[in-house]
């Protein structure tokens, strides 16, 4: 069974996936086909790709906010800048951490990394990718990652917050690039969970960490300045693409598993295959990929209620960090004890 693992965005949050992941390799001894990673997922997948999980704790328990971003000058970044923080910080540690040995092994490993990005100047969500031969994306556009380089900032344009991070020129210096000029910022603008790229990678069981909460309580708070209204917008804005993310592709895995649930029913019932076949038959391809499909698992691991790290996870705390690598895993724990005999072969 093709296996996918999804990780959403959510800055700091993510050392929520990191503790999920670690009980996923570790407990349950899983290996992951496809890994996508959006935002913060983009700075997880590739370690979690070659299992470096020592790597990928250290990196979400012992880094400050002042670590990874520098703040700017307000006024002068409003008027005269492209962010309001410099991204130095994180772009050394990215460096550090994914080098041209790192991308190699990456590249010879199974397992085949997504990273989705939004470009600034075509508005597309642009997904980069290890696999040597990926599927055409339906409502993206898939580039092959070509050099170690175009690697790492492709990591660092996904997990750019506009605004708040500065955008990156992801093919600057690759040669016979088109448009190498092009800015690329947070994956999470367009998509904040890759779902439907699994699905089109031909993932058959998809593992969904969300940074979202599963249920968002009113907040009191009386938000003042433009910086707390803007952040506080993006937290409306994950929200809402979150649940728009999701939407779509649980419908169509939905109606693939009717579709062999009708099928398995026929069988029982005396129909033959040939019958079978002529019922299902039909010339349009899009209808083909869905009715002769294998059933398709989907299991969705998220907090109850929200993350510390602030609106966006802009803030870094290796304290509460270290904490919600606790929950992570005590959600998979308790998302394991309420599966019903035969929901998985894994657990």
């Amino acid at each position: 069974m093709k296996r996918a693992l999804i990780i959403s965005g959510g800055g700091s949050k993510g050392a929520f996936a990191v503790g999920v992941i670690k009980d996923l390799e570790t407990t349950y001894r899983l290996s992951f086909d496809t890994v996508i990673g959006t935002s913060t997922g983009a700075l997880i997948a590739p370690l979690a790709a070659l299992k470096r999980l020592d790597v990928l704790e250290a990196l979400y328990t012992s880094v400050t906010t002042e670590d990874l971003l520098e703040a700017q000058d307000l006024g002068a970044s409003i008027w005269n800048g492209n962010s309001l923080n410099t991204a130095n910080g994180l772009g050394s540690r990215v460096r550090q951490i994914y080098t041209d040995d790192f991308y190699n092994q990456l590249l010879a490993s199974t397992a085949k990394v997504y990273l989705t990005t939004t470009c600034l100047q075509s508005q597309e969500l642009v997904v980069y990718t290890t696999d040597p031969a990926p599927a055409a994306g339906t409502y993206y556009r898939v580039e092959k990652i070509k050099s170690a380089e175009q690697f790492r900032r492709a990591v660092m344009a996904s997990a750019s917050q506009p605004v708040f991070m500065p955008p990156v020129r992801i093919n600057i210096d690759l040669p016979g690039a088109i448009n190498p000029g092009f800015q690329y910022v947070d994956g999470g603008t367009r998509e904040y969970v890759g779902v439907g790229i699994a699905l089109e990678a031909g993932a058959q069981e998809l593992f969904t960490i969300l940074l979202s909460p599963r249920q968002n309580a009113p907040d009191p708070t009386t938000y003042k300045g433009l910086l707390a209204i803007l952040l506080q917008t993006v937290s409306v804005f994950i929200t809402d693409v979150a649940d728009n993310d999701l939407f779509a592709p649980r419908q169509y895995i939905h109606f693939i598993n009717y579709i062999n649930q009708v099928k398995t029913a026929m069988k029982a019932d005396g129909i033959p295959d040939a019958a079978l076949e002529r019922y299902f038959n039909s010339t349009n391809p899009d209808y083909q990929n869905l009715i002769h499909r294998s059933p398709v698992k989907l299991h969705i691991i998220q907090p109850d209620t929200a993350l510390e790290g602030g609106p966006g996870g802009l803030v870094f705390k290796p304290d509460k960090m270290q904490q919600m690598i606790q929950l992570g895993q005590i959600a998979l724990q308790n998302y394991v004890a309420h599966l019903k005999p035969g929901e998985t072969d894994w657990a």
